[in-house]
């Protein structure tokens, strides 16, 4: 009895241990930056252009909404989406061009850096190949200017009260009426 009570409390010490020593090789594991180290890339995947596009648009849409805030929280159109989208392939087609895809994926997580690019081939893009006319216009080789997106009216108020020459009846008044007429029997 004593002897399967020591084994218990050995065992479960053992237990406490190696839960502990596991825990800490966790817990003092160390951070990555890139989250495939062993993969070597020698072209752009789609997958890569998918998140980097996707990363442009994002980017484009907060642009956009920065430099005419009245256009926040509306959803774009599917002209200006498509006009964002066609930005973000020039953006891309432009850091491909400039930059081999192990150098890029060895600064994609710099912000400094990433930040820069993208801002730098985005104004080139809306400089060089017009894109995104509906937001913005090149004044001089320098500075972008916005354009004036046109307000919308406000909503014209309809009159709460009824016009004379329509007399709706709620559904209450409706069935008031129908109380004092013969029920209707369905025959076929």
């Amino acid at each position: 009895m004593i002897k399967n009570t020591l084994i218990q409390v050995l065992l479960c010490w053992l237990v406490v241990v190696f839960t502990i020593m596991g825990i800490g090789k966790v817990i003092k594991g160390e951070e990555s930056r890139d989250p495939y180290p062993n993969i070597k890339l020698h072209n752009w995947t789609t997958q890569l252009l998918y998140d980097t596009t996707n990363a442009c648009y994002q980017g484009t849409l907060r642009w956009i909404v920065m430099s005419n805030p009245d256009l926040a929280g509306i959803p774009p159109g599917f002209e200006s989406q498509r006009q964002m989208l066609v930005h973000c392939f020039c953006v891309m087609d432009r850091i491909r061009s400039k930059y081999k895809i192990e150098e890029y994926r060895k600064r994609v997580f710099d912000s400094q850096f990433i930040g820069g690019l993208f801002m730098d081939n985005a104004f080139e893009c809306v400089k060089d190949e017009k894109t995104l006319r509906s937001f913005f216009v090149v004044e001089d080789n320098e500075s972008i200017k916005r354009l004036n997106i046109p307000q919308f009216d406000k909503p014209t108020e309809i009159p709460r009260e009824n016009p004379e020459d329509s007399k709706e009846e709620s559904p209450d008044q409706q069935q008031e009426e129908s109380e004092g007429s013969p029920q209707t029997i369905f025959q076929g």
